[in-house]
């Protein structure tokens, strides 16, 4: 279950109008209209599929995130429905409520995680990841199909958008893969309902 926290890394990947994800051609939008579009979305929730890979082992969950602004809420259900944890926070903390742990809070995503698996993540920037944007403030290499983000390293993580999907004026990413050295996280959002 723990290595289903990671998830917190899309984690910080939070309705009005809904739509579920179809993978499609877009059309002739340019990439500077895609950023303003996707950095526009500041509250949204999402429903998805993880998985988590290490050399160790091999996992899957639900995950649903939900984006306030800077505040996020996610929650994890592993697979059948067992375990589960429930991650909230913001720029000033986080607390994760582990199924049978208990709850443990941090000033930091990042030292949280590092203390609970041994590893850590940016979490911060995962909430622009997961919208298809760099994290601003750190240099980027991107490449692109279409004028959206086919794949962007940054940090000393590879993010690869393999699909998109749109509708009611959104177009957003449906499948993630984050990967750093021998971890890989991949996502593949089923729902995305902006707010």
């Amino acid at each position: 279950m723990r290595a289903i926290l990671l998830t917190l890394v899309l984690s910080v990947l939070a309705g009005c109008s809904t739509f579920k994800p179809e993978p499609q051609t877009f059309g002739s939008g340019s990439w500077d209209e895609y950023q303003r579009q996707a950095l526009a979305l500041q509250s949204w929730m999402l429903e998805s599929k993880v998985g988590i890979r290490t050399p160790n082992d091999s996992q899957s969950a639900r995950l649903q995130w939900q984006q306030q602004t800077q505040d996020y809420r996610i929650a994890i259900s592993g697979p059948l429905g067992q375990g589960g944890a429930l991650i909230e926070g913001n720029d000033s903390g986080v607390s994760i409520d582990i199924a049978g742990e208990g709850r443990h809070t941090s000033d930091s995503p990042e030292a949280l995680l590092q203390s609970l698996l041994g590893w850590s993540f940016p979490v911060k920037q995962a909430t622009y990841w997961i919208r298809g944007l760099p994290a601003p403030g750190l240099p980027y290499a991107p490449t692109f199909s279409e004028n959206r983000l086919e794949t962007l390293e940054q940090g000393g993580w590879l993010i690869h958008y393999s699909a998109y999907s749109g509708n009611n004026g959104y177009v957003l990413p449906q499948r993630v893969r984050l990967q750093r050295a021998d971890l890989t996280i991949t996502v593949i959002i089923k729902e995305w309902i902006p707010s």
